[in-house]
């Protein structure tokens, strides 16, 4: 059997995601297999951090499971089936479950580091308390029986290669090739839809973003597979990809964390003081002034390098 991973012998950290290392003659059920065993890992080993309300925990066990989605989306022609189904909506389930910790936090911290609110204590005592709220389901989602089934059951779907099995048969493109098929589509369709960035609204631009992911995340899935002239080019089309991300991720902050703070300021007794409100206000007005133009600086670049020559 071709080995396809080069994997650490220790177990892997419950840090960041690592780079993703396939072999230059792998399958392209071969490789969907490493990708998959590889983030179930990452998503496992975030479980102690999680189960302590640790916020890099959660956000790197978002970033994992994110990941895993996007890994069944690249590859879906390969994998379609019921079991597969079942999988993309369990991971959509735990996805959610862990989501307003995440969002809470990033409010909370966005308000006092900008020294706001200073006369509404209600205002940040609801806040803190939803915050707490928000942690404590999601250290007790990965108690839960449910969570643990699901671990099990990606293991065991990965394991039995749904679908991927018959990709590795000589007559289906190999991991380098479906890569450059896969990469090629997606980089062209997103930029088809940032020509048209500026006149979306936030719900638009918030899908925009997910496939601007979805893209970032397959390139780092398949990035080890391409080197030399091609290599060059994709690491290039990445960077200019990631400002993108950087400027689309600060303008959806800004988006979730006006939804939220309405949401608080319409529930506290003691609401959000009007000068705090418009210092808030001020502070994401010219976030997205400046996010704008460096997302359409980027999208400008993404456009005139694409990938593989198309």
């Amino acid at each position: 059997m071709r080995r396809v991973l080069k994997k650490p012998a220790a177990k892997p950290s419950p840090g960041p995601a690592h780079d993703i290392v396939l072999s230059q003659d792998a399958g392209s059920g071969e490789a969907f297999r490493a990708i998959a065993t590889e983030l179930l890992h990452l998503i496992a080993a975030q479980q102690p951090k999680v189960r302590r309300r640790d916020p890099t925990g959660v956000h790197q066990m978002r970033i994992g499971l994110r990941r895993m989605r996007a890994a069944i989306s690249v590859f879906g022609e390969l994998i379609d089936g019921r079991d597969t189904q079942r999988m993309k909506r369990e991971l959509k389930w735990l996805a959610g479950r862990l989501a307003a910790a995440r969002d809470l936090h990033l409010l909370e911290v966005k308000i006092k580091s900008a020294q706001l609110g200073t006369g509404s204590p209600a205002f940040l005592k609801r806040l803190g308390s939803d915050r707490g709220a928000a942690f404590d389901s999601a250290s007790a989602t990965v108690e839960l029986q449910r969570f643990r089934k699901l671990l099990n059951d990606l293991k065991r779907w990965i394991e039995a290669g749904e679908g991927t099995k018959a990709a590795d048969g000589a007559d289906r493109p190999s991991a380098v090739a479906f890569a450059e098929q896969v990469l090629a589509r997606r980089a062209r369709k997103l930029n088809k839809r940032l020509e048209k960035l500026e006149q979306l609204d936030d719900e638009e631009r918030h899908r925009v973003r997910i496939a601007a992911k979805k893209l970032n995340y397959a390139i780092g899935f398949f990035e080890s597979l391409f080197d030399g002239r091609a290599g060059k080019r994709l690491e290039r089309f990445r960077k200019h990809l990631k400002k993108l991300l950087d400027a689309l991720g600060a303008l959806n902050d800004v988006a979730v964390h006006r939804k939220l703070a309405g949401k608080f300021n319409r529930r506290a007794k003691d609401k959000l003081d009007p000068e705090a409100a418009r210092q808030l206000a001020d502070l994401d007005d010219a976030e997205i002034r400046q996010q704008m133009k460096a997302a359409a600086k980027a999208a400008a670049k993404l456009a005139e390098d694409p990938l593989f020559g198309d």
